[in-house]
Order: structure tokens, then C-alpha cells, then sequence
């Protein structure tokens, strides 16, 4: 049986479903750069639900004011980078660390912006600050299109760093020391599972 248009009515539900799908999540992300594209997260709720990966122990997760997020992004105080987070005025923020034996350090970090620019680039910024380093490369694991890291892997010397931005909320993970890169991109995968399921 064929409906208006000449085409079979069976295809013509298929295509009218397609079209409210695409509509639904057209209306889910950012339509301009000022745009949150999403729901403020809890930044301590979305860390408390992260189990300790392998051997590392945590901390629980904190409210984290400008200076520690900053810390929290990069592994040391800079008074400028401070700044300049404190400029974009995070609406809230949250940092979990990990550690273990052997100088092994894991630090994850939620953050809540203005808008999902501003969140894409504190994460991608911070991350990308590694590749001025010696033995720097770009990083984007398998499984997490569309995030933004590095890693430096030189002698003495072990870094990594990983960001995504969903909505407003920056998840960013950084690394120190002989950390496998997996339990790097399990945890950020975590985060965007733990923070979609709050929007």
C-alpha cells in the first residue's frame, strides 16, 4: 500500500523516524559557540562513582577552587595558567587523585563551564601543553573519538593527558609515571559515561 508522496507507507515511517531522530539530537548539542549544549554536572558526585584502577589508592574526590584545578590540569602551580582558569570562572570543579609504589599518580578532574567551548578548550589546552615537551606526540585512543591528549614516554619521564568536553563539563585525566595507557582511557571513558548519564 503506498501513501502520499507515492512511496510505500512502510518507508515513509522509516524516514519520518529518521527525521525526528535527527531533530532530537540537534536540539541536544551547542547551536553557537555561547551555548552550554547540556546540564551542569555535580563535578564531586561524577568523581565518587570512579573505582580505583588496579593497584592505584585514592582519595575521595574534593571541590576544587581555580589554583587546585589548575594543578590538577598541568601536575604544578603556575600562577599565570591560574589566572587565566580563574578569567573563565568555573561554575564548580572536583579533582580525584590515585596513587601507588613507583611514583605512579592518577589525577582526574571535572569541571563545569559557561558554555562547551570553554570546556573544550581548558581540557584540550592543558593537555596540549605536554607536546612542547621532548618526546611529546598527540594522543587519541582508540574508543574516545573526539578527545583531545598527549603523552611524553622519554627516559626518566612519563606523562600522559587526556580531555573531553560534554555539555559544559570538562572531563580531563593525566598521568604520571609507569601508568598504563588504558587505565588512562578507561577512567576518561568512565567520566563521559557517569556524566551522559546526568544529562
Amino acid at each position: 500500500m503506498r501513501g502520499r508522496g507515492g512511496y510505500p507507507q512502510g518507508v515513509r515511517a522509516v524516514a519520518l523516524l529518521l527525521l525526528l531522530a535527527a531533530l532530537a539530537c540537534a536540539a541536544c548539542g551547542p547551536t553557537s559557540p555561547t551555548e552550554a549544549g547540556g546540564a551542569d554536572v555535580d563535578p564531586v558526585a561524577v568523581l565518587t562513582v570512579l573505582p580505583s584502577p588496579g593497584q592505584l589508592r585514592g582519595e575521595p574526590a574534593a571541590p576544587a577552587d581555580a589554583d587546585a584545578l589548575q594543578v590538577a590540569l598541568t601536575g604544578s602551580p603556575d600562577p599565570a595558567i591560574a589566572a587565566r582558569v580563574r578569567e573563565r570562572r568555573p561554575k564548580a570543579a572536583a579533582v580525584r587523585t590515585w596513587s601507588a609504589p613507583g611514583g605512579r599518580e592518577l589525577v582526574a578532574a571535572v569541571s563545569v563551564w559557561d558554555s562547551h567551548l570553554i570546556a573544550t578548550g581548558i581540557g584540550g589546552d592543558a593537555a596540549e601543553l605536554l607536546l612542547s615537551e621532548d618526546g611529546a606526540r598527540a594522543w587519541t585512543p582508540t574508543g574516545l573519538p573526539g578527545s583531545r591528549g598527549a603523552r611524553v614516554d622519554a627516559p626518566g619521564r612519563r606523562e600522559q593527558r587526556l580531555s573531553f568536553a560534554v555539555g559544559p563539563n570538562s572531563l580531563y585525566v593525566r598521568s604520571k609515571g609507569p601508568v598504563p595507557r588504558d587505565v588512562v582511557a578507561r577512567t576518561l571513558r568512565r567520566l563521559i559515561l557517569t556524566t551522559d548519564a546526568q544529562q
